[in-house]
């Protein structure tokens, strides 16, 4: 028998046997439990619960009958109120061990829905349909998710009529009410009859090109008074509810009257929401994402901005534009050196970095936080009932 100490930053208890740290998953402070051992490593081990002898006060019944053996959510067993104060602990520690010094963090900012949120769904597909169970490439057959928007769990009873046999992946994004499916496969004929009475567009998936097979080629969101074009590759926050939340954080510390760079742009979703007002250019890698972002333009009736195609880093350094503000928005890989530089060359006088991966956020405000104060910090909670948190920074220009 172990007594969970406290949790790591993913949701799992920890605890520890003869001086060694383990990881426990579904576990939770207080709580005595045996385990069983599923990865051994050198300096940890990892492990899931065989009994719980004590459980702890805070703990709650999930009610999703996938989730002891389903990969895709984590802290499920915590109260809603508990999963927020999780998240908030999580930030505040790993600013305060990487970052050493007092930076203001804000409350989190919670989500309105917890539950049929998600509006961009993958299922993994071998000759069944579902998510693959935890730490393994088996996959869960599943009939619905409790996370995932309403329309999406309808269509799985349609999905499950395809052949599936000829299916590697399907993707799944809502709009306004509008339902695309894209389906991985490599059979350019595959009967995909059985998903029209549910879909509004319909791509094949073919060696990474997508193929257009039934319907609308594309699909719509809004976010407030903004209409987004939605295309099989584009990028879009899965909840939308806190997406519009975060936007208008951004928009609150913009302001008005500002020459502003959306570097990581995608879309542009976020440089057109905080537009009004405002100068802005928009920079984005991907060429797909910059046609939609055009068309965004043009529905929104917006003529105060610019998208450029290309690495952000490179076309930040040709720009010959003087900005107030700098906003970021990378990936989970963060900023890479060429970009930060770039970014320091222009010294604006703010920058607004929003980010999904709390490690690489704190590496990269390491480096920023020699040359920008770093006013606050506040944490949204864009993905309910797992471990994953957003966050944006707002710094100013050391004077």
């Amino acid at each position: 028998m172990l007594k969970i100490e406290k949790l790591d930053h993913y949701g799992r208890g920890i605890t520890k046997l003869d001086n060694k740290t383990i990881f426990v998953e579904n576990a939770l402070p207080d709580e005595i439990v045996e385990i069983n051992i599923i990865k051994e490593k050198k300096k940890y081990s990892e492990a899931n619960v065989s009994k719980y002898f004590q459980k702890a006060n805070n703990r709650i019944e999930p009610n999703c009958p996938y989730y002891n053996s389903c990969g895709g959510c984590n802290i499920m067993h915590l109260s809603y109120k508990d999963q927020l104060k999780f998240k908030q602990n999580k930030i505040e520690n790993i600013i305060k061990k990487y970052l050493n010094e007092q930076i203001k963090i804000n409350n989190i900012v919670a989500s309105d829905r917890i539950e049929f949120y998600r509006n961009k769904v993958t299922f993994q597909v071998r000759e069944k349909i579902g998510f693959y169970k935890e730490h393994t490439y088996d996959i869960i057959n599943i009939d619905n998710c409790i996370i995932s928007d309403k329309l999406i769990n309808k269509s799985i009873k349609y999905l499950k009529n395809l052949n599936l046999k000829e299916i590697n992946k399907i993707i799944c994004r809502t709009g306004l009410d509008e339902l695309m499916i894209i389906i991985e496969t490599q059979n350019k004929n595959l009967d995909i009859t059985p998903l029209k009475e549910i879909a509004s567009s319909i791509y094949l998936k073919i060696n990474n090109k997508y193929i257009h097979a039934y319907g609308n080629k594309n699909i719509y969101e809004k976010l407030e008074n903004y209409k987004f074009k939605i295309s099989p590759d584009s990028f879009f926050q899965v909840n939308i509810d806190t997406c519009s939340k975060l936007y208008n954080k951004v928009k609150e510390y913009i302001g008005n009257n500002k020459n502003v760079i959306d570097l990581y742009c995608g879309t542009g979703t976020i440089g057109i929401f905080i537009s009004k007002n405002n100068n802005v250019i928009g920079i984005e890698i991907n060429e797909y994402a910059i046609k939609d972002a055009e068309e965004n333009k043009k529905i929104n009736k917006i003529d105060n901005i610019n998208f450029i195609c290309g690495d952000s880093g490179k076309k930040l350094k040709q720009l010959k534009f003087n900005p107030n503000i700098i906003i970021v928005d990378p990936p989970r890989s963060g900023l890479n050196k060429e970009t930060i530089n770039n970014i320091l060359k222009f010294g604006s006088k703010e920058i607004i970095y929003i980010s999904c991966d709390p490690m690489t956020f704190v590496r990269d405000l390491n480096i920023l936080n020699k040359y920008y104060d770093i006013k606050e910090i506040t944490p949204f909670d864009m993905f309910p009932n797992t471990y994953h948190i957003e966050n944006i920074a707002y710094l100013v220009k050391k004077v």
